[in-house]
C-alpha cells in the first residue's frame, strides 16, 4: 500500500493492484498480518489471486503468527495450507516469523511440526528468526532437512544456505555487500524483498540488472467497459465457411428472388475483395458488375446466417454480465474486463475465430456510442480501446457523422451551425442544440463530451437464458458437481416461466481450474416448458465430461436453455397445425 504513490497509477481502483502488479513483476510477498479475521476467507482470496496473475507469476505468503503457533497442535496451520489450494502451484514459499519471545530451546519441537506440516502440505517454507539463539547449526540442518530456506537481512551474519532459495529483506544501506554476499552464495535465484521502488531499482542498478520498478505511465482500466462487436462482412463471411473457395475472392450476397443463375438483385454485403473495386452495400446488381466484371454472387440465405450469429452470441455470453444483441452481425456486452482490456478484447476474437471461423473487430470503451466508433476504427479483425481518460481526446477530431443515430439531415443542419467535428458539438452551448433538436440535441451533446450513458440491455427475444455458481471449494466428484447443478435448474426454469419462453435445448457448461471452458447439450425434438425437462438432462449430460482424476478440477458449473420462443409463437404452431389437420 505505501507503494501507491510511486508505483501504482493513481486512478487505479485498490481491488485491481495485484492484476497491474502481476504485468510489472513475477513476485509478491503478501503480509495477511496477524490478526485471525481474514482466515475464513482465505479460500477466496487464493482463487482470486490466481485469477489475476499469469501462470509464471509466484507468490510467499506470510502466515499468521497465531496460526504458525498454536499451542494445541498444528491444525490451524494444516487449515491455512489446505485454503491456499487454489494458488498453490505459485506458492514459492509459506514465510513463518518468528517473533523473539521465542527461542530455539522453547520452539525446537514446534519447528519440528512445522516443517513436517509444510512438506505434508506440499508447500516450502521460509523462516524469519528475531531471537540469536537460532542462528546455529541445529537450526540450520533442521532446515536443510526438509529444503526450508532462511530469511536474511542486513541486520544478520553471513547467510547460511538451507535450501534452493536464497529469502532477503533488506534496508538497502549496505546494497553492494549483500549483492557480493549473494554471488558467493552461488544461488541461481533469490528472492529480495525491499520497501519501495526506488530502492529495488537502486539494487536492480548495482546487480547489473535492467531497471522494472518505475512508476508507470500507462493508463489502467478501472470498472466496469462496454464493448462492441462487430462482425467483419458477415454474410459473405459464412458463405466462405461453406464454400472456403471463395477466400480471397471478390464476392457479393445478393437480395434476389433467384437461386442458380443470379441476373437481378441488390447488394447486401460483399467480401473486403469486392469493396477493393468499390462494391458496396445497396448497391444494384448491374453497377457491382460493372465495377467488378468477375464478381461471385451468392443468394442471401438469412436461416444459414441466424445459425451461425446464434453461435456467436452463445460464445459472446460467457464473456458478458449483460448482452445486448443489437443486429444479426453486432452485439454489446457490458463486462468487467479486468486491468488489460486488450487481452479481454484478445480472447473474445480469438474465442469467435476459433469456434466459429469468423473475424470480427472490436471497440471497448466506457459509452456504448463510443464503443460502436471504436468498433469501426480498424476493420477486419481491429481491436480499438478508449481509455476513459481518452475518451473527449477520441472524440474530438471525429466527424459527426461517425456517431450511430446522427443521419445525414442531422449532419447537414449541424454544418449549418458551423459544427462538423464531436469536439465542435462538445463544445456547443446545449440550449442551443436542444432549441434546433429538442432531446435529440441534448443526447448529441452527451455523446460528443462522452457522457452519454444508454445501457446496454438485452434484446426481447433471448438467444439463450443462462446461470452459473462459482464453486467455493473445487470439485471432481461427480455427485457433488451434479447437486450444484440440480440448485441451478429452480432458478433457470423460473426465469423462463416469468417470460413465458419454451426451450429446445438443454445445456451444462464446466469451467476448469486451468479456466478451460466446456459445454454439452442435449436438443429435444419439441419446444419444451416443464421443469422436468430441464433437470432430467443435466446426468446424462455430465455423464459425457471427463471427470478423471487427470483432468483439472470444476471451479464454475452452468445450466443453460436455448432455442427459446414464447408461449404465443408456440400457440400459433399448434393453431397452425389443428388448420392443417382438419385440412385433411
Amino acid at each position: 500500500m505505501p507503494w501507491k504513490g510511486e508505483f501504482y497509477p493513481a486512478t487505479l481502483n485498490p481491488k485491481d493492484y495485484l492484476s497491474y502488479y502481476s504485468r510489472v513483476f513475477n513476485f509478491v510477498e503478501v503480509n495477511l498480518g496477524d490478526g485471525m479475521d481474514r482466515l475464513n476467507s482465505l479460500g477466496s482470496l487464493a482463487a482470486n489471486w490466481h485469477k489475476q496473475t499469469p501462470e509464471d507469476f509466484r507468490f510467499s505468503v506470510r502466515v499468521p503468527w497465531p496460526v504458525a503457533y498454536q499451542n494445541d497442535g498444528a491444525s490451524s496451520l494444516g487449515d491455512f495450507l489446505e485454503k491456499l489450494a487454489p494458488v498453490e502451484e505459485k506458492v514459492i514459499s509459506v514465510l513463518i516469523e518468528v517473533p523473539s519471545s521465542l527461542t530455539l530451546g522453547e520452539g525446537r519441537s514446534w519447528l519440528d511440526e512445522t516443517l513436517k506440516r509444510c512438506t505434508y502440505h506440499g508447500y516450502s517454507a521460509a523462516f524469519q528468526f528475531h531471537h540469536s539463539s537460532w542462528f546455529q547449526d541445529l537450526t540450520y540442518n533442521t532446515l536443510k532437512k526438509h529444503g526450508a530456506a532462511l530469511v536474511w537481512s542486513d541486520a544478520q551474519p553471513y547467510p547460511v544456505v538451507t535450501s534452493e532459495l536464497l529469502y532477503l529483506r533488506l534496508s538497502a544501506s549496505n546494497e553492494p555487500v549483500w549483492i557480493e554476499k549473494i554471488k558467493k552464495a552461488g544461488q541461481e535465484s533469490a528472492v529480495i524483498v525491499l520497501d519501495s521502488p526506488a530502492k529495488a531499482n537502486a539494487f536492480l542498478k548495482l546487480s547489473g540488472l535492467p531497471e522494472s520498478l518505475q512508476p508507470s505511465t500507462k493508463q489502467v482500466w478501472s470498472g466496469r467497459a462496454i464493448v462492441c462487436v462487430d462482425l467483419n462482412a458477415f454474410y459473405p463471411s459464412c458463405e466462405e465457411l461453406r464454400d472456403p473457395t471463395l477466400k480471397g475472392k471478390p464476392h457479393a450476397v445478393i437480395m434476389t428472388d433467384q437461386q442458380d443463375s443470379i441476373t437481378k438483385g441488390v447488394v447486401s454485403s460483399c467480401s473486403y475483395e469486392a469493396r477493393k473495386y468499390g462494391v458496396r452495400s445497396a448497391m444494384s446488381l448491374s453497377k457491382a458488375k460493372s465495377l467488378c466484371p468477375d464478381l461471385i454472387l451468392r443468394p442471401v440465405d438469412m436461416q444459414y446466417y441466424s445459425r451461425i450469429s446464434g453461435q456467436v452470441m452463445t460464445i459472446l455470453e460467457e464473456f458478458a454480465e449483460v448482452l445486448e444483441q443489437a443486429s444479426i452481425d453486432e452485439a454489446f456486452l457490458d463486462s468487467k474486463v479486468g486491468t488489460s482490456p486488450e487481452e479481454y478484447g484478445r480472447k473474445i476474437k480469438q474465442a469467435i475465430k476459433d469456434r466459429c471461423g469468423l473475424l470480427c473487430s472490436i471497440g471497448i470503451a466506457t459509452t456504448k456510442s463510443a464503443a460502436k466508433i471504436a468498433s469501426d476504427f480498424k476493420k477486419p479483425d481491429g481491436l480499438t480501446v478508449v481509455y476513459p481518460d481518452d475518451l473527449k481526446k477520441f472524440l474530438e477530431p471525429l466527424d459527426v457523422g461517425k456517431v450511430s443515430g446522427i443521419g445525414p439531415k442531422t449532419q447537414q443542419a449541424l454544418k449549418e451551425m458551423g459544427i462538423e467535428t464531436l469536439g465542435q458539438l462538445a463544445n456547443t452551448d446545449v440550449q442551443k442544440l436542444t432549441g434546433r433538436f429538442g432531446k435529440n440535441g441534448y443526447w448529441m451533446w452527451n455523446v460528443a463530451n462522452g457522457t452519454d450513458d444508454e445501457p446496454v440491455v438485452p434484446r426481447e427475444d433471448h438467444v439463450s437464458l443462462s446461470t452459473e455458481y462459482t464453486l467455493d471449494v473445487f470439485a471432481k466428484d461427480r455427485q457433488a458437481i451434479l447437486g450444484f447443478l440440480d440448485e441451478l435448474v429452480d432458478e433457470i426454469h423460473q426465469r423462463a416461466k416469468r417470460r413465458g419462453y419454451w426451450f429446445k435445448t438443454v445445456g451444462v457448461k464446466l469451467v476448469r481450474t486451468d479456466f478451460g471452458t466446456e459445454t454439452r447439450e442435449i436438443s429435444f425434438d419439441e419446444f419444451r416448458n416443464d421443469r422436468q425437462s430441464i433437470s432430467s438432462t443435466i446426468e446424462p449430460l455430465l455423464d459425457r465430461f471427463s471427470l478423471a482424476d487427470d483432468r483439472p478440477a470444476v471451479r464454475k458449473v452452468g445450466l443453460k436453455i436455448s432455442h427459446l420462443i414464447r408461449d404465443e409463437e408456440v400457440q400459433k404452431k399448434k393453431d397452425l397445425q389443428k388448420t392443417l389437420l382438419d385440412y385433411y
